[in-house]
C-alpha cells in the first residue's frame, strides 16, 4: 500500500469516528429536547386538569411518572404540580364528607399524608444549590402553611385507620406525624403536645404489631409506654413482640412490668410463672405468686398455683397447710389433694435406708408418711379416675407399706 493511500485510510477512519460521535451527541440533545417536550406538554395539560378540578388522580399519576425519570428529578415544577393535584383530591374529599355524599374517608387520610410525603421531598430539592450554587426557597413557606393546617389529620388518621383495621396504612400515618417535626422545613411550625405523641406512639406500637411489622411497632417503644391509658396493652404487645424475636431478656422484662402494674391480669403472672417453671427456678415462680396475692388475697387459682411452687420447692410443710385452707375453702379441686399426697409421699423417698439401730424409727415415720399420704391421694383418684398414672404408682406402694390387702389386691389388678 502507498503512502498516499495509507493517509487517506487513517482520514477516512477518523471521518467515520467523527461522524459517529457527532450522532451519539445528536441522539442525546434529541432525547432531552423529547424529554423537555414531554413535561411542557404534561405540565399544560396538568394545568388545565387543575384548573377545572378534573382528572386529579391522573394528574398525580402522571407527575409521579414523571419524576420517577432522574432526568427530571430536579424540576420544581413536576414537584410542586404534585403537590397541587393532592391538595385539590383532599379538598374534593374533605367536601364531600361534609356534604355526607359517598367517600372512603380512608382516601383522605392517605391523601395527607401523601402531601406530606411529597412537599418534603420537594424541599430537599430545593435544599439543592442551583446552577449559580444559590438556594431558593420558592414553595417551602406555602407547603409548610398547607402541612400545618393538616398536620392534625395524620394523628386523626392513625386511630382512624387502627379502628378499621388498615395497619400499614395506620403505621404511615403516625410515623409522618411523629417524624415530620423534626424536617428542617418544620421546625418550629408544628406542636404537637407530650399526650398526643405518646397516644400516636401507642397507635404505631397496636398497627405494628397486628400487622406483624415489629420493626415499625418498636419504633417508638419509649414514647408507647407513657400512654397510662393503654399501658396494659401495650406490655402486653411488647411480650408477644419480644417472644417471637426469641428475646427472653425484654420478654421477662416486660410480662415482670405487667405483673408489678396489674398484678390482677392472668396474662403477665401466669407466663412469667411458666417463664420461671421452664427454668426450674421455683423460687421467682413463688415471688410472683406473692405480688399477686396480696394485690387480691381471694385469687384461688393463683393459691393453688402457689401451693404448687410449694411443692416442688420441697417446702412440704407449708404445701400441705395452704392444701388443707383450700380444701377447706372448696373441696372439688382435684389437684389440691394430689399436691398434698405428694407433699407427704416424696418424703417416704430414702427413708428405707439408714442405720440399722434407727430402722424402727424409719419405719414408724414411713407408716405415718403413708398413712397421711392416702386420704388425699384417694380423693385424687375419686376426682380424677382417668389420672392412672399419677395415682396407681403412689396408692400401690401406699397400700403395700400399710399392710391393705383388700386394697391392695385391687390395685395391682388394675
Amino acid at each position: 500500500m502507498s503512502i498516499l493511500l495509507l493517509i487517506l485510510s487513517v482520514q477516512c477512519t477518523v471521518g467515520i469516528f467523527a461522524q459517529g460521535n457527532g450522532d451519539v451527541s445528536g441522539d442525546a440533545k434529541a432525547a432531552d429536547k423529547l424529554r423537555k417536550a414531554e413535561v411542557k406538554k404534561q405540565l399544560n395539560d396538568a394545568k388545565v386538569n387543575l384548573k377545572q378540578n378534573k382528572n386529579l388522580d391522573k394528574t398525580e399519576a402522571v407527575m409521579r411518572n414523571l419524576l420517577a425519570d432522574s432526568f427530571n428529578i430536579r424540576d420544581k415544577r413536576l414537584h410542586a404540580t404534585l403537590i397541587e393535584a393532592l391538595r385539590k383530591q383532599y379538598n374534593q374529599g374533605n367536601e364531600k364528607l361534609y356534604l355526607h355524599q359517598p367517600y372512603d374517608t380512608t382516601q383522605l387520610f392517605l391523601i395527607a399524608r401523601k402531601i406530606f410525603e411529597a412537599a418534603e421531598r420537594l424541599d430537599s430539592i430545593e435544599a439543592l444549590p442551583n446552577e449559580k450554587g444559590k438556594v431558593e426557597y420558592s414553595y417551602r413557606e406555602d407547603n409548610v402553611q398547607l402541612m400545618a393546617q393538616l398536620y392534625g389529620n395524620l394523628y386523626t388518621g392513625g386511630v382512624f385507620l387502627l379502628n378499621h383495621r388498615k395497619y400499614s396504612e395506620a403505621v404511615q400515618c403516625v410515623n409522618t406525624y411523629l417524624v415530620a417535626p423534626e424536617w428542617t422545613m418544620m421546625k418550629g411550625a408544628l406542636k404537637v403536645d407530650s399526650l398526643h405523641r405518646w397516644h400516636a406512639s401507642y397507635v404505631m406500637l397496636a398497627a405494628g404489631y397486628r400487622n406483624e411489622d415489629f420493626q415499625s411497632a418498636l419504633k417508638y417503644e419509649e414514647d408507647a409506654l407513657k400512654y397510662r391509658p393503654r399501658l396494659e396493652t401495650s406490655l402486653q404487645y411488647l411480650a408477644e413482640i419480644y417472644h417471637a424475636k426469641n428475646d427472653s431478656v425484654h420478654y421477662e422484662q416486660y410480662l415482670s412490668l405487667g405483673v408489678d402494674s396489674f398484678p390482677r391480669d392472668r396474662y403477665f403472672y401466669s407466663r412469667l410463672v411458666d417463664l420461671y417453671c421452664n427454668r426450674n427456678d421455683y423460687e421467682s415462680a413463688l415471688g410472683v405468686t406473692t405480688k399477686v396475692l396480696a394485690a387480691d388475697t381471694t385469687d384461688y387459682s393463683t393459691k393453688v398455683i402457689r401451693q404448687t411452687l410449694l411443692l416442688n420447692l420441697a417446702r412440704y410443710d407449708e404445701c400441705v397447710a395452704l392444701g388443707d385452707k383450700l380444701i377447706a375453702e372448696k373441696d372439688s379441686v382435684s389437684e389440691v389433694y394430689y399436691n398434698n399426697a405428694l407433699a407427704y409421699y416424696n418424703q417416704t423417698m430414702g427413708l428405707e435406708k439408714g442405720p440399722a439401730n434407727k430402722r424402727k424409727e424409719r419405719e414408724k415415720k414411713l407408716h405415718d408418711l403413708y398413712k397421711k399420704c392416702r386420704p388425699y391421694m384417694e380423693k385424687f383418684r375419686e376426682l380424677e379416675p382417668n389420672e392412672r398414672a399419677k395415682w396407681r404408682p403412689v396408692l400401690y406402694n401406699v397400700y403395700l407399706n400399710l399392710n391393705m390387702g383388700k386394697e391392695f389386691s385391687e390395685i395391682n389388678g388394675q
